[in-house]
């Protein structure tokens, strides 16, 4: 067993160094207990938008996001961010606005890290605290 414990600025920097952050994702940066960062959608209409993401749980192996659109009038395209973004999400990823799914086994397995499960994944005063097991 094992405990990771790492902030949301180190957790950022993870994801960018380990080509975790899709293409689309652009300009992350830490504010609080949220990251904000700007999708970029190739559609003329909504090119770019502004979002942010927060931390809710994890539970089966799967953690749970909050997405937030910060524009109250972007809000009402979400059903066509859905759609665009839909087509380009990893296998591990299911986005059910406004929660984003993270499917920790099979994002191991799609990374090709064997001989480790992820028992818990906690987030608390800022940092995020993942405790694993051998298999």
């Amino acid at each position: 067993m094992a405990k990771i414990t790492f902030n949301l600025d180190e957790l950022t920097q993870i994801l960018i160094s380990n080509e975790l952050l899709r293409g689309e994702i652009l300009r992350p940066k830490v504010e609080g207990d949220r990251i904000h960062f700007v999708i970029k959608t190739n559609s003329f209409i909504l090119p770019y938008i502004p979002a942010s993401l927060g931390y809710m749980g994890f539970s089966d192996n799967v953690a749970t996001f909050e997405l937030t659109i910060v524009s109250s009038y972007l809000n009402k395209a979400v059903s066509r961010l859905k759609k665009i973004l839909q087509l380009k999400l990893p296998i591990y990823i299911k986005l059910e606005y406004p929660k984003i799914f993270v499917n920790v086994d099979k994002l191991l397995k799609e990374k090709n890290i064997r001989s480790i499960r992820v028992k818990d994944v906690s987030f608390e005063g800022g940092e995020f605290t993942i405790t694993t097991y051998n298999i």
